[in-house]
């Protein structure tokens, strides 16, 4: 009688339910023990996605029990009644938790895209932000029911296999054998105390080394701190400081720049010509960092291209353009993508490109340079100086530099998402020329 179809569950939703229990603990361990701070974003992320993968299937779910007929109860009184208000309650639980916790994302003060899996935007609801706080307590409160559900729906398939000794463990198993479900349901078990113990034990470590830290993420959703987004990559600049080079310098010129000063500068310029133009070879690299709360991100730009003519040996009459795609900045997340693009911070949408062009160049002591020009990004035009070094000879040169960049001057990081955010954005860049 048991291997006949009418006294077991069907396949689909045999594959549903074990699916969605091994999904719905993973998820409420990670909901309990991912950490609180800017080292928990990417885990808040997935518990996103995951709440939202939750709740579809769980819809798959209902449709496929009112479409498929069900094997018949096996015990009444009490304890079906029980049994059966388990089931309901997991469903309100599979249904209310990722409603609520979407609906924290939505009113949250801060608003963080959300990326299923960083891959599919999932729209936010047009929710008051008053009721934030309401949503919070609400998950809250479901994910702990889910805990007393869990425990009740264990205790009462073991009391049937074991006490009772029936057939009801093998309904619910693929090919309808019971110590298969038992296998299943201690994987569920297992699961959870992984996640639980895994990121919990950890959390207390999550900041050691962090002066080293180089993959930082955001802080999570649903709290004041979320989306602290901000740009990232080495802290070059600060080795080398733009605005000191030329004061360092002047305090010990070397042999080379003595010289250049002894020669008239109008006779270096007539006997320079025009400068060379110069040919940026694929390869490149140009990254940016900045400092979350004294944790650094790092970030590049896949997209950008210049122009350069530049005699090295007379600098002065040098000209160079920069032209980056701000669509494509990377964190290396996408989410944090996305707010890194928006309207908040780079603004690509409205203003996709950033330019800078030289409008002075100088040589400040052997292959080192700075060159003073002007940024337009954002829509806004501000004074910019760079620094680089020269590499090589003849008609192939490899160019390094730093720049540090007043966000705040072209407006990108406004609003609460930037509140821990440092100001000075530092840049770097790499990349080979040929003349």
């Amino acid at each position: 009688m048991l291997g006949s179809t009418q006294h077991r569950y069907s396949s689909g939703a045999i594959l549903l339910h074990w699916l969605l229990a091994l999904l719905l603990a993973g998820e409420l361990a990670l909901g309990f023990a991912m950490p609180r701070d800017a080292s928990g974003f990417e885990l808040y992320q997935l518990h996103k996605s995951i709440g939202i993968t939750i709740l579809l299937l769980t819809f798959v779910r209902l449709g496929w029990r009112f479409t498929h007929s069900r094997p018949p109860k096996i015990e009444g009184g009490f304890t079906g009644f029980l049994a059966s208000a388990v089931h309901v309650g997991f469903y309100v639980l599979m249904i209310g938790v990722p409603l609520t916790g979407w609906a924290i994302v939505s009113t949250s003060a801060i608003s963080v895209p959300t990326m299923v899996f960083g891959v599919v935007p999932w729209p936010h609801l047009p929710l008051d932000a008053g009721m934030n706080h309401t949503f919070e307590e609400a998950h809250e409160i479901l994910a702990k029911v889910g805990i007393g559900l869990f425990a009740l729906h264990v205790v009462g398939a073991l009391r049937h296999h074991f006490l009772m000794r029936d057939s009801l463990l093998g309904r619910m198993a693929p090919g309808g054998v019971a110590s298969v479900a038992l296998g299943l349901m201690v994987a569920v078990i297992a699961l959870w105390a992984a996640v639980y113990f895994g990121i919990g034990g950890s959390a207390g470590h999550e900041h050691e080394g962090e002066e080293q830290e180089q993959d930082v993420t955001l802080p999570p959703d649903g709290s004041e701190a979320e989306g602290r987004v901000a740009l990232d990559a080495e802290n070059v600049a600060e080795e080398e400081p733009t605005e000191d080079l030329a004061d360092e310098d002047a305090e010990e010129p070397a042999d080379d720049e003595v010289v250049a000063e002894e020669e008239p500068a109008a006779e270096e310029t007539e006997t320079a010509g025009p400068p060379p133009s110069w040919t940026i070879q694929p390869g490149g690299t140009l990254g940016f960092n900045v400092d979350n709360g004294g944790m650094a991100l790092n970030g590049s730009f896949s997209r950008w291209s210049g122009t350069i003519a530049m005699d090295p040996e007379a600098p002065e009459s040098a000209r160079i353009a920069i032209e980056i795609d701000l669509s494509s900045a990377s964190l290396g997340d996408g989410t944090q993508n996305a707010m890194l693009k928006g309207p908040d911070f780079l603004g690509a949408g409205a203003n996709p490109t950033a330019t800078w062009r030289s409008t002075s160049v100088r040589r400040v002591s052997g292959n080192r340079y700075t060159a003073d020009g002007t940024l337009n990004l954002k829509g806004v035009s501000r004074p910019q100086r760079i620094a680089f070094t020269l590499s090589g000879s003849g008609a192939r040169r490899s160019v390094s530099g730093t720049a540090a960049i007043d966000r705040k001057a072209f407006n990108v990081g406004t609003g609460d998402a930037a509140e821990s955010v440092a100001p000075t954005v530092n840049v770097n860049f790499a990349f080979d020329a040929a003349r």
